[in-house]
């Protein structure tokens, strides 16, 4: 170019012809091709800028990597790049797109990196932070700490530096990529995660209602209980209960059950009218049995059918005592044995269900006295995380020790977070505590002393990677206070975010769902988060807060300790082709993705697949209109939390009809876990339509392996099922409610329903007024053949239901599962389905599209109901040519 410039002889415009000396003119010309140059760069389609952990943010970043001489080259920082496209678009500017470009290596942040308005694109010229072609940039989230000296096996300490921002006290740490566990007690029970708790024991005579036993109104259900009577003598036997049979014509449970002593002696239970109702309010005095001291096996049985909800059995052998609501204080003279219906030791029933909050405290629990260890006491930050099956079994609690009363056996609690009913059997841990650092992987942070303990295991080296974060956030826009004014058009793409901390608060005190991200868009609009990894997050991968238009697409989040992706009111947003697993590792109330507040409307969330989730897959909470959940792989949720599902909406406006669509996902293992006084219990959907969610499409899905069913349809107005299949729920394959009495206009129609349990029952119902519900076409597969059964009141027979005007084009057969892999259930040709109005599912489109899910998933359902039951096979053998 200088060559060609050099033999012009034409003057240049603007110079004279003559007169300069030539090294004068040659001068000019080059000083005038510098501003020509930068003129043309700046009025360029676009512009690029590099980063590199080897640029300085001296260089003028335009060079992907350091010159010979080092006089320039890349940035070292984001930070740096970004001010200086800030810089540009102050000037004349670019027209077409800004990038930086991210070379490989780490980026350690101890504070989000912040972007704002002025740090808008325009469709025509995005601005994008992106990885550079074949490189891997990571954006880490805290500090790395060099391992000392230490013998193999033994505690490694680490000397923690001044922070110059008050004291350390992070609550996570990562060793080798693996989320290390902070000094507990019990330890973390790799095999089975449900054993590593102790539970809360009973008060000194705490007789524990508010957890009643219901499900039992079928003739031959039973319950089994041991008791240890302690004098001979003659015992009335007291029953605490509810009941509501005078609808359908039974106006008291009177010689309907009775109680067997021993397998032996009956007696009929009496003096049970009519409650009004199903929760228990009602002593009766049902029976004098004669006993002799010991233990004895008492059967409560239902002998002739017929609704009761058990809260307490109670027998005394002082006949002038009187139990009074829920305080029984004890006799003056005899005995009192107390049995809370909870306490069976064996069942029998199809239906039976545990529920209720219990009655104790928010701020004490009692343990066996050799359970409390002094340190516990004595540790000033300890934490009692509490699973507690009290007002919710949505979330666990963190509470503080307040104290301890030896006497009783009473851990005296506090906090925040102690608004729940805490009852025995609730599974708790003790963490931070340094004298419980006794396995490896276990650490300790003395933040006074500066100092960190950490228990290596056998793979742990001096070049192992330490980290300890110093933030929630890694990147944060926010756009201006008014909706007109956001971020828009901003991209990131290609870039790792890692090894983040989360906070006490948020999703981790009740119903929360949480309000953090790695990154967080506040008021954003037409930004974009494609192709990212998320690993070893304390809150959420992605929080979008109001705005709309904006787009997470193709991205990895595995190991959060919150959810996926978190949608605040913002609307026509596409959440696509995500691969989001290991969810909810520090907060339980979380989703894989979530929608949440009256704004959210309009949103896509589709091919994306979701699989380890403590609690939802996918959940939409008080959520606006018109949005559309399709074609996602939802697998293994709700691992730690109960009356939940794999998508699941909550809607408490009953005026409202939501336009939304749940169609052609395939959700599998919805398991539905917690614990009621030391026993596990279940309780799930793959579907949930809670409360009074109406106004809804479910249609084209596959839900397998379920504790209570595919589908609940709680109390919502106008929702339409159709066209699912819906294969092994192990209570039923169905819950319709009626919640208050609220529903109407349901249309159940061309399901199949497949299930293998001998207990399980087609549909679990409330009672079905007339314009409630409208089902037909569906097809029936249960265990032999036989019609189905269903659990609603006055129709528990296939054809007393169907004589209800249901089910009449309906059939009972083999729905020809083509069962090639995993959860095939596409249908082969030929099948009775096809008759009935049924479409093939397009099972080949589920799930991502592009970033495939590639783990290797072990179904939850057997691991944790048991292996399958020899029927399961007979499904799967059935059903293959």
């Amino acid at each position: 170019m200088f060559k060609r410039l050099e033999s012009d002889r034409t003057p240049a415009r603007g110079l004279p012809s003559g007169g300069w000396p030539s090294l004068a003119r040659f001068t000019c010309l080059v000083l005038l091709l510098a501003v020509a140059a930068l003129d043309a760069w700046a009025a360029a389609p676009g512009a690029t800028f590099y980063v590199s952990t080897e640029g300085s943010d001296a260089w003028t970043g335009r060079l992907p990597a350091p010159n010979r001489d080092h006089t320039d080259g890349p940035f070292a920082s984001v930070s740096r790049a970004r001010d200086a496209i800030r810089a540009l678009k102050a000037g004349p500017g670019p027209s077409g797109p800004l990038t930086v470009q991210i070379r490989g290596g780490q980026y350690f942040l101890e504070r989000p990196l912040s972007f704002g308005v002025e740090d808008s694109g325009t469709a025509q010229g995005p601005v994008s932070y992106e990885a550079y072609r074949g490189e891997h940039p990571e954006f880490i989230g805290g500090r790395r700490l060099v391992p000392p000296a230490s013998s193999p096996g033994a505690p490694v300490v680490f000397s923690l530096p001044e922070t110059g921002a008050g004291p350390w006290a992070f609550r996570s740490l990562f060793v080798d990529g693996r989320r290390e566990v902070r000094a507990r007690y019990p330890n973390v029970e790799a095999a089975d995660p449900r054993k590593a708790f102790l539970y809360v024991k009973p008060a000194p005579d705490q007789l524990s209602f508010g957890v009643s036993v219901g499900g039992i109104h079928h003739p031959g259900d039973w319950l089994e209980y041991r008791v240890q009577v302690p004098a001979d003598g003659d015992y009335l036997l007291w029953l605490h209960y509810g009941a509501l049979n005078a609808p359908y014509g039974v106006t008291a449970m009177d010689g309907r059950t009775w109680v067997q002593v021993d397998g032996q002696r009956t007696f009929p239970l009496g003096d049970l009218a009519d409650t009004g109702g199903w929760s228990p309010a009602r002593w009766a005095k049902a029976a004098r049995i004669r006993l002799s001291a010991g233990t004895h096996l008492l059967r409560w049985q239902n002998q002739k059918g017929g609704g009761l909800v058990l809260d307490a059995l109670v027998l005394c052998d002082d006949a002038a005592w009187m139990p009074q609501g829920t305080m029984t204080a004890a006799p003056e003279k005899g005995h009192r044995v107390v049995l809370p219906a909870r306490a069976f030791a064996r069942s029998h029933g199809r239906q039976i269900t545990v529920n209720g909050a219990g009655s104790g405290p928010r701020n004490a629990i009692w343990c066996a006295r050799d359970e409390v260890h002094p340190a516990w006491l004595e540790a000033p930050d300890a934490e009692v995380h509490v699973f507690q099956s009290g007002d919710s079994r949505a979330f666990s609690e963190i509470l503080s020790i307040r104290g301890y009363d030896p006497a009783e056996g009473r851990l005296l609690l506090g906090g925040p977070e102690a608004h729940s009913a805490l009852n025995p059997g609730d599974r708790y841990y003790i963490e931070n505590v340094k004298e419980e650092l006794d396995a490896p992987g276990e650490w300790f942070l003395d933040a006074r002393a500066r100092s960190l303990t950490y228990l290596p295991r056998s793979s742990f080296s001096a070049r192992s990677e330490v980290i300890v974060p110093m933030t929630t956030r890694l990147i944060q826009v926010e756009g201006g206070r008014s909706a007109e004014t956001p971020v828009h058009h901003l991209r990131f793409s290609g870039l790792t975010f890692r090894d983040t901390d989360w906070v006490r608060g948020g999703a981790s005190a009740g119903y929360g769902m949480g309000d953090d991200g790695a990154i967080l868009f506040a008021n954003a609009e037409a930004c974009a988060v494609e192709d990212c990894r998320f690993l070893n997050l304390g809150a959420y991968a992605v929080c979008l807060d109001q705005g709309r238009r904006n787009t997470v697409r193709g991205c990895d989040v595995a190991h959060a300790g919150g959810g996926g992706v978190l949608i605040r009111g913002g609307r026509d947003n596409q959440i696509t082709d995500n691969h989001l697993h290991h969810l909810g590792e520090a907060y339980q109330h979380v989703g894989g993705i979530v929608l949440e507040g009256v704004g959210a409307s309009g949103n896509d969330v589709s091919h994306n697949a979701i699989h380890d989730t403590s609690r939802y897959g996918i959940s939409l909470k008080e959520p606006g209109e018109k949005n559309v959940i399709a074609f996602n792989r939802i697998q293994n949720t709700n691992l730690e939390t109960y009356d939940s599902g794999g998508i699941e909406v909550t809607q408490h406006d009953r005026a409202f009809r939501s336009g939304s669509a749940i169609r052609n996902n395939l959700v599998a293992d919805t398991i539905g876990f917690s614990s009621i006084f030391g026993e596990p219990i279940y309780m799930s959907w793959g579907i949930y339509l809670d409360s009074f969610a109406s106004g809804y499409e479910v249609s084209g899905n596959v839900v397998c392996r379920t504790w209570n069913g595919g589908v609940m349809l709680q109390g919502g107005k106008e929702n339409r099922v159709t066209n699912n299949v819906f294969v092994d729920g192990q209570v039923s394959q169905g819950t319709i409610a009626n919640y208050q009495g609220q529903s109407s206009g349901l249309k159940v129609n061309a399901n199949i329903l497949a299930f293998s349990s001998p207990e399980a029952v087609a549909f679990d119902t409330g009672t079905l007024g007339p314009g409630v519900l409208q089902m037909d076409r569906n097809l029936y597969f249960p265990p032999g053949g036989v019609p189905p059964v269903f659990t609603s009141p006055g129709a528990e027979r296939f054809s007393e239901w169907q004589g209800l005007g249901r089910d009449a084009a309906s059939l009972v057969a083999d729905p020809r599962f083509r069962m090639a892999k995993g959860d095939d259930y596409a249908l082969r040709p030929g099948s009775p389905a096809f008759r009935l109005g049924f479409k093939a599912l397009p099972l080949d489109q589920v799930g991502p599209r592009t970033r495939a899910c590639t783990c290797s998933i072990r179904p939850a359902g057997p691991a944790f109901w048991g292996t399958p039951r020899p029927s399961l096979k007979r499904l799967a053998k059935n059903t293959r040519d």
